[in-house]
């Protein structure tokens, strides 16, 4: 049985249709890949990795991390954060990390006039309001370099600081009373200074 000239075409325009759809999804959507190490006194105890998703209006920011040391007895940690971008702000952010000694989850969401808060960390609570919006955060310095005037918020806190510039592709942001500093070389986050109230550590580019 043959199908007719008409039904044909029809089928032909179908698929070429489709393809033509499945093509411009794909290039609406940039996906884009970090990878880290994680170190201690030189010795590397973790991985990390960072991905951005842009699509036409929104960006997604994923960072995920395992790290593995000792600090009065065995600490496992898997750490996990999400934060959602739409017209350049910040609306949404979600912090998740799990560890052999407990787990804690941040959520921080943009309500319109303000920032929702409930943020859990380690010996750490915070449901405050927090003023907006924001264009900055953790995640976001992965894959682009502030100019030091800019203001962050910390996913995991819930709270806001300023990026302060130390000196060309080096910037330094203070949060709940500890430092990290941003190191950057021809645009791209190559090294991370990281203060924490278990055990400072650095991240380190891989590719």
């Amino acid at each position: 049985m043959h199908r007719s000239p008409s039904l044909l075409f029809k089928t032909i325009f179908f698929l070429v249709f489709i393809g033509m759809m499945i093509s411009s999804a794909k290039a609406q959507t940039q996906k884009e890949t970090a990878t880290y190490e994680i170190v201690v006194l030189g010795l590397k105890i973790g991985n990390l990795t960072a991905q951005k998703l842009a699509g036409a209006d929104s960006v997604r920011y994923t960072v995920d991390s395992r790290v593995k040391f000792w600090f009065f007895g065995d600490v496992d940690l898997q750490f996990l954060t999400r934060s959602h971008f739409r017209a350049g702000k910040i609306i949404k952010t979600f912090s998740e990390s799990k560890t052999n000694r407990g787990n804690f989850d941040s959520k921080v969401n943009w309500n319109g006039t303000q920032y929702q808060v409930d943020a859990k960390s380690y010996k750490y609570a915070n449901r405050t309001a927090l003023k907006g919006p924001i264009t900055w955060c953790s995640s976001k310095l992965f894959f682009q370099e502030p100019s030091g005037q800019e203001l962050f918020l910390s996913e995991v806190y819930g709270v806001s600081a300023p990026i302060k510039k130390i000196k060309s592709g080096v910037y330094e942001i203070e949060v709940e009373g500890n430092t990290n500093q941003y190191h950057y070389q021809g645009g791209k986050l190559v090294k991370i200074v990281v203060e924490s109230p278990i055990k400072d550590y650095q991240v380190r580019r891989v590719k």
